[in-house]
């Protein structure tokens, strides 16, 4: 008897929970969203023109946008959205919701999403600040990525490939420097921007915006580096194998 009444409560406790999920479900069947057309959006502090829209699958007869407890639009056709400005709203936290009436008669209301709405002026202060802390950043990651190639530059100065080397330029391409004319390998630490990537010339410390140079124009650069320098140059900066073949060629007349 105990066990029968056990498993009618559980029945109708079943009953319970499925029915308040589906109403649940029923009452979060639309919702509103928030499309920037254009101005400031920083997560839900906005400022210039946006479009509400209706969310949701549904046969729709009419829907009604609110803005806090004032109608915002009436809308009773497809696509359900408006379009409005906040500079028409005063500034601070408003609540937009919708209440959405089907073609069976019911209603349903959205659930609330809150933005603060900015003032021109508001959003102009926010935009500059965006952009100075940016601008802050990049100079800075500028900073550090200068300071990390001279110190790995310190430390491998002694194995730079030479001019009578071949040269290999990796995985990021090479590039040739405005200034001193010399090819050198883009770095990983570079900054990747749309243009390009912000690069410093390992020769002449130069920061540019370097593009992969084709492989024509970099050994064209390494021969125009090659014609620089003096034989003298050449035969110390080689090889050790490579300087006994020219030294043995002194012995050699011209033919």
């Amino acid at each position: 008897m105990n066990s029968k009444r056990f498993f009618v409560f559980l029945f109708c406790l079943g009953f319970l929970l499925c029915h308040t999920i589906s109403a649940f479900a029923q009452d979060e069947d639309f919702r509103v969203y928030i499309r920037k057309d254009f101005g400031y959006n920083m997560g839900s502090t906005i400022q210039g023109r946006f479009t509400v829209r209706l969310v949701g699958e549904g046969d729709v007869d009419r829907v009604t946008f609110y803005l806090d407890d004032e109608i915002l639009a009436v809308v009773d056709s497809e696509p359900f959205h408006y379009s409005f400005s906040t500079d028409t709203f005063a500034p601070g936290t408003h609540r937009i919701f919708a209440e959405v009436q089907l073609k069976d008669g019911s209603t349903q209301t959205t659930s609330e999403v809150n933005y603060h709405f900015l003032s021109s002026k508001e959003a102009n202060q926010q935009t500059t600040k965006l952009l100075l802390w940016l601008g802050g950043a990049i100079i800075g990651t500028m900073l550090v990525v200068g300071l990390i190639q001279m110190l790995l530059t310190r430390k491998i100065s002694r194995i730079q490939p030479t001019p009578v080397t071949p040269r290999t330029y990796g995985m990021f391409g090479g590039a040739i420097c405005p200034r001193c004319g010399r090819p050198f390998s883009r770095h990983i630490w570079g900054i990747n921007l749309v243009v390009g990537k912000l690069d410093r010339c390992e020769h002449c410390g130069k920061w540019f915006m370097t593009t992969r140079a084709t492989p024509e124009a970099l050994r064209a650069a390494e021969e125009a580096e090659l014609s620089e320098v003096s034989p003298d140059e050449v035969i110390s900066s080689a090889p050790s194998d490579q300087k006994d073949i020219l030294d043995e060629t002194k012995y050699f007349d011209d033919v």
